[in-house]
């Protein structure tokens, strides 16, 4: 669980909490609730069930001594039998049931009467665990540590103090001991809020002075080369493009274009919907590239996506444009041996492919300007990567990404970047008709895609899990149980292919590429399908089990059909009929279906930031406490001024009182290996 010493435990946040605060007697007890109370023990008994399991059953009296009929049960637990004694008062905490005709306790918590309350009679601390760690170990050591025992003293008291008392008293915040005691052992709501609210202050405010400072380093030690073009020679290539650009396009590429012509290099994230027509700005800004003489990179996530890009350029560069090449693994002997000379030597201007582009061996004559394509994708690392690239000089840096983020985020996670938006979409684009439908409506759902492919058009099937569950008896769609039964019953003789995250890169592709070339009719799949690849010819969408994307995941998978001249359809199917999420996938407004923009707000208010903050591809969320759902708008801009009014008057943080928030700082980049 990556825990190594005591204050790697102390940051082990609980996940929820159980409140066993509100004690009951036992003749009050309510059958199916969770519920606390006072007993005294009565015998202690043990035996076996049919299945040969352990089962150990307390008789229960009331405190003072009252008979009753309520019981405790458990299954194993031996240890109850040989550390409680008949007669003794105990805290007994848990889900009540009725077992005929008396009420009892099953699988409950149990502690003596006399005894600190740890697992039963408060707000109780649930953790992520791990195989062989049980709850009440996890639980009793951090008591220990946050608490001390017999034998020792608590070490929360020695956990370093990081924000000034200035900050404190202006934020009305309790110092960080009070704040990690009663965000594990919370004395009620009110403190555990409280408590949440300081640590999640110091994370944002360490963040955004991270990134401030990083944005403030390159402004003033990175220098690019000013790239620009006469306004003629740009008016033609505009004219020359096979359709007119939108107001947005217009808008966010004079801003990239300004950004290009100065000193300080670039670093600009263009955000727009899928579809939006963010690869013909990107184009434009590698073709001021090479009319200055400097090179381009354009890095995608995908071998596939690569390509796509490689064929789009190919496009737009076709009548007199800058030179290009695509450069991914597959790319291998001497067409990789006279790409790398090309780029060594500068005859290529501009270099389309995956991460392979910032190995080592690929030496550009004067990279002037790196893209990322699917920004989220890419941790902040290859970001810094393109730096690194540059001969002498700087790259300008373009990321591009069709996750809508709420503004919210975008002044925390990348307040080093400015953002352009193109939230208006080319003229002529059809809607894509979305419905909403429950399970049994399935049988209509599949004749409508047997109607689509009789047309001689495509369909994907999304689905939420790969495998089907073995144990877990719960019934969430998954792609390969997906694609069987469709294959021998509802789909029958239509041409089906799965796809899916476990599959091998190469796999994956192959039956893209089969797909893009309509040997397949119906694609199963899970959400990697979500990013990038245009498949004209697809015009129906169907996703299974729909309640259980995000907002922001479902419009993007919803941009995967539509994108050719016929009507499309996407199909959202769940038993969720309520769920809000749904609700607003359908919702109009003005006539038109809502935006990614304000679907992306939703889905923050509804679930969360874990998504936005790049967790997804690597495993390791950036932020340890904040969700930036359960984080006030006014908490983030709390942090960002205090940020600004730390660094305006010591801007390397090296004064005594910010010695701990220096050092939060490199903490934060060393963790994620950012530094």
């Amino acid at each position: 669980m990556n825990i190594h010493t005591i204050g790697d435990l102390l940051w082990h946040l609980p996940a929820r909490f159980d409140d066993f605060s509100k004690f009951v007697p036992l003749r009050r007890l309510i059958p199916n609730a969770t519920q606390t109370a006072v007993a005294t023990l009565g015998r202690i008994s043990q035996r076996r069930t049919a299945t040969g399991k352990l089962m150990t059953e307390a008789e229960l009296a009331e405190e003072d001594g009252t008979p009753t009929d309520v019981r405790a049960t458990w299954f194993g637990r031996a240890f109850v039998k040989e550390t409680h004694r008949e007669g003794e008062h105990v805290r007994i905490s848990g889900k009540v049931r009725w077992f005929g005709r008396a009420l009892q306790f099953s699988q409950p918590s149990l502690e003596r009467a006399d005894a600190e309350a740890v697992h039963t009679g408060r707000l109780v601390p649930i953790y992520p665990l791990t195989e062989g760690i049980k709850p009440g170990q996890m639980r009793r050591w951090l008591h220990t540590a946050i608490e001390g025992g017999p034998r020792r003293t608590g070490v929360v008291g020695e956990v370093p103090e990081t924000l000034p008392p200035a900050i404190r008293q202006r934020h009305h915040l309790p110092d960080i001991a009070s704040a990690l005691r009663q965000v594990h052992f919370p004395d009620d709501v009110e403190r555990l809020f409280a408590a949440r609210r300081r640590l999640a202050f110091d994370e944002l405010l360490v963040l955004q002075l991270a990134l401030a400072q990083r944005r403030a380093r390159w402004t003033a030690q990175a220098s690019a080369l000013p790239l620009s073009v006469p306004d003629q020679d740009l008016s033609r290539w505009i004219a020359d493009l096979p359709f007119a650009l939108t107001g947005a396009q217009r808008r966010s590429f004079d801003e990239i274009r300004s950004d290009l012509a100065r000193h300080i290099p670039m670093s600009r994230l263009l955000e727009g919907d899928v579809g939006s027509g963010k690869t013909v700005v990107a184009a434009l800004a590698a073709r001021i590239a090479a009319a200055s003489g400097a090179q381009t990179a354009l890095m995608a996530p995908t071998e596939l996506l690569a390509e796509q890009h490689a064929r789009s350029l190919a496009g737009l560069f076709a009548n007199g444009g800058p030179t290009h090449a695509l450069l991914t693994s597959s790319v291998t002997g001497d067409r990789r041996r006279e790409i790398l000379a090309g780029l060594a030597d500068g005859t290529i201007d501009v270099a389309v492919g995956t991460h392979a582009l910032v190995e080592e061996n690929v030496a550009f004559r004067g990279l002037g300007l790196a893209i990322v394509d699917e920004q989220h994708r890419f941790g902040v690392r290859q970001r810094a990567t393109f730096r690194e690239k540059g001969t002498g000089a700087d790259p300008h840096l373009l990321l591009t990404t069709a996750t809508p983020i709420p503004q919210t985020l975008n002044q925390t996670i990348y307040r080093d970047l400015d953002i352009s938006l193109i939230d208006e979409m080319p003229t002529g684009r059809k809607e894509i008709i979305t419905h909403l439908r429950t399970p049994d409506q399935l049988p209509r759902v599949w004749e409508g895609v047997r109607l689509a492919v009789g047309r001689g058009q495509q369909a994907f099937v999304v689905t939420p899990r790969i495998d089907p569950a073995e144990d877990s008896g719960d019934d969430v769609p998954s792609a390969i149980a997906t694609e069987e039964e469709l294959r021998k019953e509802e789909l029958r003789g239509l041409r089906l292919a799965v796809m899916h995250g476990r599959m091998p890169a190469k796999e994956r592709d192959a039956v893209m590429r089969r797909f893009a070339a309509r040997d397949i009719d119906v694609l199963v799949a899970t959400t990697v399908v979500e990013v990038g690849i245009d498949i004209p010819n697809a015009t129906v969408m169907v996703i299974l089990g729909a309640e259980r994307f995000g907002l922001a995941q479902l419009h993007q998978l919803r941009g995967r059909v539509g994108r050719g001249s016929e009507r499309a359809y996407c199909v959202l199917v769940s038993e969720a009929s309520d769920s809000e999420r749904l609700a607003a996938m359908v919702e109009k407004k003005d006539g038109r279906p809502i935006d990614g923009f304000e679907l992306a707000k939703r889905d923050l208010a509804i679930r969360g930031a874990g998504e936005f903050l790049g967790a997804r591809q690597h495993g390791v969320p950036e932020l340890r406490i904040v969700d930036l759902a359960d984080v006030d708008p006014e908490l983030i801009s709390e942090t960002a001024e205090e940020a600004d009014r730390i660094l305006a008057r010591d801007a390397t943080l090296a004064r005594p009182e910010h010695a701990q928030l220096s050092r939060a700082v490199d903490q934060l980049w060393r963790r994620y290996a950012l530094a």
